[in-house]
């Protein structure tokens, strides 16, 4: 296998961080963007970071020679920096629109107003989805997001260059006690929406199943369809995509409605989690560049 493990730690210092920073304060989203140009290109020549991602690339791509896949790596790894780029801008300069339809606006508050028990929301790495609370600020209900940092993440989030720091929701680490359940359970009777990563598996093999992905197997959490068993949440799958230069959309898939009481085992919830996988690859087929795993999701299918 050419992919590595997944792992949220900065390829770039703290230090070269900063130097992106001063440049969006001096010269906006573009000389941000130019910088992007010479830095992505470093990094989609260097084999050990173009390695992370080539399973993804001959999944969805194929082989289609040594320039061809530099070319759609190099695409793939810019549009990544621009959707981080658009957050610094975000919180450096509060600039960015993110459209919500009405009728999905619409919807996400009637599930919260006739099910009174909060609402999950699953979503993957695609698109801007780290700008997706903003997609979800007409709704008057308060935010919850399942957020695991790695520490060696220097790369700061758009609310850290703001407000002390401080996020506009509240942060749930799903590798504190009990996985951060008991959290996560009274974010929803207080009426929270609650969003959840359905893509990344962070516990052990007990916390995740297996499901079929782009021709293979890859792990995902099934902690979120759990929840919403024990607590009868409704559960929305979204998923947004960067339309351009400093903008965004987010949009509801599609709704999972997983039974009460199935228990703790994670393998009666494989069927909504596939539902999830599902719906993550038509939205991979549709918008290749603005999936971000940058791993091999399938090396340990079977």
């Amino acid at each position: 296998m050419t992919g590595r493990k997944w792992t949220s730690k900065s390829l770039a210092s703290s230090f070269f961080h900063q130097i992106f920073y001063v440049a969006i304060r001096l010269g906006g989203r573009w000389a941000a963007y130019f910088m992007l140009l010479f830095v992505v290109g470093f990094y989609a020549l260097h084999p050990g970071v173009r390695g992370r991602s080539a399973e993804y690339r001959r999944r969805i791509v194929g082989n289609r020679g040594f320039l061809a896949n530099l070319w759609f790596c190099y695409r793939h790894y810019l549009e990544f920096g621009k959707m981080l780029a658009d957050r610094a801008v975000l919180g450096i300069l509060g600039k960015f629109r993110m459209a919500t339809g009405a009728e999905d606006t619409e919807l996400l508050r009637d599930l919260l107003a006739e099910e009174q028990k909060g609402l999950i929301i699953v979503t993957g790495h695609a698109g801007c989805w780290q700008l997706g609370t903003a997609g979800l600020k007409d709704i008057d209900a308060p935010k919850a997001v399942v957020l695991y940092r790695d520490t060696r993440d220097v790369d700061r989030q758009y609310y850290e260059h703001r407000n002390n720091g401080q996020a506009p929701f509240r942060i749930i680490d799903p590798t504190g006690p009990m996985g951060g359940a008991v959290e996560m359970m009274e974010a929803l009777k207080q009426g929270s929406i609650l969003c959840f990563m359905g893509d990344r598996n962070f516990g052990d093999g007990s916390s995740g199943v297996k499901v079929d992905f782009l021709g293979g197997k890859i792990e995902v959490p099934v902690g979120a369809y759990r929840l919403a068993s024990i607590m009868g949440t409704p559960v929305v799958v979204t998923f947004s995509r960067r339309t351009g230069p400093g903008k965004g959309e987010i949009w509801v898939s599609g709704a999972i409605q997983v039974p009460h009481g199935l228990g703790r085992n994670a393998e009666a919830y494989r069927p909504y989690a596939q539902i999830f996988a599902d719906s993550l690859e038509e939205y991979v087929r549709s918008y290749p560049l603005q999936f971000y795993n940058f791993y091999d999701m399938w090396e340990n299918e079977g």
